[in-house]
């Protein structure tokens, strides 16, 4: 029964990351990556000192658990002070990922005119000429396809089984990362924990 409804906290946690990340997307295409972090502004982060990791079923790329799972433990431990613990030692904190990653396309019109001109026709396809009273004119579409990469870190408490924090990382092109896979998934955990434990402002 416990395992059922923490797997009920990481699927619906995971289709919000999803849903989230897809509209993340548009803003996010100009750069290369982008980070952010948002968190339970009631849970006791003081009091989490350990943690235990439990597997998403929304990860359509495996091979990148050998490098979340790597990473996340070396930061947690080394630099947030977390001990990684079984379930059995009734651990504060269950840790899982989600990566997932979603085709778009991008439409690159350009042109040129010059002046002088008479009559008209039209234009064709993805490209077109046109001629007029204000001279010729060109101008052509080109699509380019590009794979977004979506990673989610959450963190629920082991006792609520409610999720305290999220950290997301969107990278814009996964196809022309070639050999770099594992760094910009240390680059991303990296920043990510950088978020962990909030800083809480006070007003």
């Amino acid at each position: 029964m416990k395992r059922k409804i923490l797997q009920s906290t990481i699927r619906s946690g995971a289709v919000l990351a999803v849903g989230v990340g897809l509209a993340m997307g548009l803003p996010f295409a100009a750069s290369a990556q982008q980070v952010r972090a948002n968190w339970s502004k009631d849970a006791p982060f003081a009091q989490y000192k350990t943690y235990e990791w439990v597997e998403s079923e929304a990860t359509n790329h495996p091979f990148y658990r050998q490098y979340v799972g790597e990473y996340v433990n070396y930061a947690l431990a080394k630099k947030k002070g977390l001990r990684q613990v079984s379930g059995s030692q009734n651990p504060d904190l269950y840790v899982t990922y989600h990566f997932t990653t979603h085709v778009t396309t991008d439409l690159d019109t350009y042109g040129y005119g010059f002046g002088g001109g008479w009559g008209g026709w039209g234009g064709w396809g993805w490209g077109g000429m046109g001629m007029g009273m204000g001279g010729m004119s060109y101008s052509q579409t080109r699509m380019d396809r590009r794979v977004m990469g979506y990673l989610t870190l959450d963190m629920i408490d082991a006792h609520t089984r409610k999720i305290v924090w999220r950290g997301e990382a969107v990278q814009d092109d996964v196809t022309k990362s070639g050999n770099a896979e594992e760094k910009q998934v240390a680059h991303s955990v990296y920043k990510m924990l950088d978020r962990y434990p909030p800083k809480m402002k006070h007003y």
